[in-house]
This record gives C-alpha cells, structure tokens and sequence, in this order.
C-alpha cells in the first residue's frame, strides 16, 4: 500500500510541476504576436529557451519510465512523431499560417526527415531501455562535435585547435561512460546497447544540425514557414516509423502511461520545436545551445526525484567533459 501512494505522488509531483510550466500563459502567449509585447526581442527568446530547455527536461525521464514500464519504445517513437505533425498543424491552423511550398527545399527536407530525425528519433527512444535519460542527453551533446565532423570530412572545413580538443574531451567522456556502464545497469541489464544507440543519437542529431542549417537559415524570419516545412520533415520520418508502430505489441497499458506518451508528443515534439523555431528570431544560435545544457539539468533533477537515479563517478566526469567539449566547438 505504501508503496503504491508513493508511486501517486510521485506521478502527482511531475504533473503539478508540468504544469507549472504555463502559468504565465498570457505572456508566453504574447509572444507570438508581431504586435505589442511586453518583453523586448531578447527576453522573447530567453522566455522561449528557457521553456524549452524544461520540457525536454521532462523528456527523458518521460521516456525512461514508459521504457522501465516495458512499453514499446518504438511505438513511443512513432506516435510522438505523428502527434508532433498534428500539433504542428494545429498551430498554423491558428495561426493561419500553413505553407506546403518545397521549392528549393525538396532534397534538405528528406535527408533532414530520413537521417536526421527517424533515426535520431528511433536510437533516442531505444537507448532509454538500456541507460537513464541524463545518460541520454549528454551522449546527445556529442552533437556539436560531430557537426564539426561532418564540416571536416564533407565540407573540407580545417578544423581549429579548440575542434581538436573538443574531440580529445569527448572521446575521453564517452570512454570513461563506457568504463563505468556497470555502473548505469538495473538489474545487472548489460548498458552497452544503449550507450551505442545514444552515441547514435548524437550522431543523427548532429546530422539534423548539420544538413538542416541552410533549410533553418532561408526560413528563420519567416517561422510560419520552418514550421510548416517541419511539420511535413515529421510526417515523413513517421510515415518511416509506421512498420513499427503497427508491428508493435506493448503498448502503454494503463491512463498514466498514455498521458506521458501524449504529453511527449504534444509539448516535446510539437511545442517545444515551436519554441525553439521562434527563439531562433530573437537570439543566436550560440545562446541557444547554451541553454540545451540546462535540458541535462532538468533531465537530472527529474531523474533523480521521480526515477531514483544514482549519480556516479564515471557519469559526472564523463558528462562535464562532454559538455565541456560541446561548449568548446560552439564557442
């Protein structure tokens, strides 16, 4: 009996606290009018990184207990995906702003969709049946240091000296994480699989950043349009999921697994993506990866609250040099 109040609150704590998060509706809401505001330019984009930043806070630990209550993290997958485009739809449907133009964007908008967000979405979700969702996140921060990568090899870019250290951390990060992947298992669970499709999150990620920096600088000042266009990138990186959305056969089996399914389709793929879309009007791009650092931060309180996660050596000083290395290429 006890055990299941504890689980009560525990599920009551993280909805009061979501909910927390919209209070001050009217002014977030002001911010999307071009009209009169009452926040100037840069705190519009601060308002809207720092939401964004707590939503993806609850992302991971959202993930982690879906995936520890053995649902199908693929079907999760899919499903965000799909409620993602919808919440996409419905915003432009308000705010009357829906654009289905690809001219000039047709080739960026299927690698973006195909590599950058299936397979980024899929190794996501898979890694969170193996290692905790901060684990994921600062795996995920290896991005910057593989768009760098990617400049190198496919864009002949000289790396600078501070790419070569930042590549030097992160690789040291990643072994120290994988010395101590012991240290990550519940029930003597093997981590190593999730720690490799992490890595792959990275990896996509950094894909996404990389081959979606022309698409995102031809639309940024028109966020209607990056909007619409990341609407369809996300119907057809679902259309991809959908063999494992229909194949799938533990689905989330009781009113509270549902809600955080739901919750993570509407406010991390759809509204959190917004958010960040329209930061990107009033703030650079070195601000915003600033405050995806505070998503670790989230991610770890909420872990550690509501998860019961067990920092460790090998996680903290892994995780501060791959953040250190991801600061060091955005810099």
């Amino acid at each position: 009996m006890t055990l299941k109040i504890s689980k009560k609150l525990r599920i009551a704590r993280i909805r009061n606290q979501f909910f927390l998060t919209f209070i001050p509706f009217k002014t977030i809401v002001s911010c999307f009018s071009d009209g009169v505001s009452i926040l100037s330019d840069r705190q519009k984009g601060l308002t809207f990184l720092f939401i964004n930043a707590f939503l993806w806070g609850i992302h991971g630990p959202a993930g982690r207990y879906l995936a520890l209550k053995g649902v199908d993290m693929s079907f999760v997958a899919g499903t965000r995906l799909l409620i993602g485009a919808a919440t996409f739809a419905v915003f432009l449907a308000f705010r009357r702003g829906f654009s289905f133009s690809l001219k000039g964007h047709v080739r960026d908008v299927i690698m973006v969709s195909i590599v950058g967000l299936f397979f980024n979405t899929l190794f996501y979700h898979l890694s969170l049946k193996w290692i905790p969702g901060t684990l994921v996140m600062v795996l995920e921060n290896l991005s910057p240091v593989f768009v760098m990568l990617f400049a190198w090899v496919l864009a002949s870019r000289k790396p600078e000296k501070r790419h070569i250290y930042a590549l030097i951390l992160s690789f040291t990060g990643i072994a120290l994480i994988i010395a101590g992947k012991s240290e990550f298992s519940i029930d003597g669970t093997d981590t190593l699989p999730g720690i490799i499709f992490g890595i792959g999150a990275g990896i996509t990620l950094a894909f996404y950043y990389f081959f979606s920096g022309e698409l995102v600088e031809k639309t940024k000042d028109d966020p209607d349009k990056m909007i619409s266009l990341l609407m369809i990138i996300f119907l057809i990186a679902a259309f991809f999921m959908l063999p494992f959305v229909f194949s799938a056969t533990n689905l989330p089996g009781n009113s509270t697994e549902w809600f955080w399914l739901i919750e993570m389709g509407i406010f991390q793929s759809g509204i959190a993506y917004i958010l960040l879309n329209y930061a990107l009007r009033y703030v650079n791009s070195s601000t915003a990866s600033i405050f995806f650092l505070f998503t670790i931060f989230f991610t770890t309180i909420n872990e550690i609250i509501f998860l019961d996660l067990s920092l460790n050596i090998y996680l903290i000083v892994g995780s501060l040099l791959i953040i250190a290395a991801a600061r060091k290429v955005s810099s």
